[in-house]
């Protein structure tokens, strides 16, 4: 994958100014992440191909488009724009939205949202879906969206989402076609379904999670918060904010069995630049093999693409097939 890169932060002094949005490419699973995530400022994920945002950020558009949005906890830099979301899907007649939370903030989330419907003067079309961890809701084109456990300071989740297709039994392998159409005529069920982790977000949370689910050791793709990467913050100041440090993501690494490996809610004390120069020095190669960091302006361009995203600031329209790994 070759990326293209403003290499500059974004002012995150000066809060009117946003973040430069990310796009990561991942054309084998027909998979597209687009989102911005900077530590305590702003972070959200959008998955175009399901129609599926986590987390909401400072309402960008692109989360407007989603009829799924998942909450991995209530604050700001992660939820503060839901209401703006709500009320433009409104405006734009875009329908229902399902937005999923964790269960001990739901109360909390639907004052907020009620009060802005009576100043808005409007009602919302949403509706929302605690979940606690091991909760599993249907999310279309035979996906689920699970909720993980995690552990941070308030109450918050990580996601997977997960499907389900069917598979050849193995006993039946080497059969031929026509040996395994009579099997099924004689009511035989020659397949079987899989679990696939098709992708898992760690939200915000100590790195024990890890360890605890094999949704984020078995994702196809993985994103894992790495809030701080090297000496400049201690392990200890990443677990006051409920917090993984990149030290014990490096601990793991033998465990992270996804064929991508995406750290992202990096911390605003690294630039972009910074980010990318630790990261590739300090994961162990065969997990760098596998890393594509979310970071500012980050995009994964197909191969021969001539374009300058840089110039025009717009993502151009790819096909899958028009991407090459």
């Amino acid at each position: 994958m070759r990326r293209l890169s403003s290499g500059k932060w974004p002012a995150v002094g000066r809060p009117q100014e946003r973040c430069e949005c990310t796009q990561l490419v991942f054309p084998e699973l027909n998979l597209t992440i687009e989102g911005v995530s900077v530590a305590g400022v702003e972070t959200w994920l959008r998955i175009p191909e399901w129609g599926l945002g986590i987390d909401t950020g400072r309402s960008p558009d692109s989360i407007v488009r989603c009829r799924h949005i998942a909450l991995t906890h209530a604050h700001m830099d992660h939820a503060g724009g839901l209401g703006q979301i709500l009320a433009l899907r409104k405006l734009w007649s875009l329908g229902p939205c399902t937005v999923y939370a964790p269960a001990p903030s739901c109360a909390d989330l639907a004052s907020v949202v009620c009060a802005w419907q009576r100043l808005h003067g409007v009602e919302f079309d949403w509706s929302l879906v605690p979940m606690e961890s091991g909760c599993e809701a249907d999310i279309g084109g035979g996906r689920r969206l699970r909720a993980l456990a995690a552990d941070h300071v308030v109450p918050a989740l990580g996601y997977a989402i997960v499907s389900h297709p069917r598979k050849l039994r193995p006993e039946f392998a080497g059969l031929d076609g026509d040996a395994l159409r009579q099997l099924q005529e004689q009511g035989t069920e020659v397949t079987a379904p899989q679990r696939r982790v098709l992708l898992a977000a760690s939200g915000d949370t100590l790195a024990g999670a890890l360890e605890r689910s094999t949704e984020l050791q078995e994702a196809d793709v993985l994103l894992h918060e790495a809030t701080f990467l090297d000496e400049r913050r201690t392990r200890d100041d990443a677990h006051k904010g409920g917090h993984t440090h990149l030290d014990e993501l490096i601990e793991r690494a033998q465990g992270i069995q996804a064929r991508h490996f995406v750290p992202y809610h990096v911390s605003q004390i690294y630039s972009a630049d910074e980010a990318r120069r630790v990261l590739s020095q300090r994961i162990p190669p065969d997990l760098l093999n596998r890393t594509t960091a979310l970071l500012p302006g980050e995009r994964v361009a197909p191969a021969g693409y001539a374009g300058d995203w840089n110039t025009t600031g717009q993502f151009p329209t790819v096909r899958p097939s028009d991407l090459t790994r």
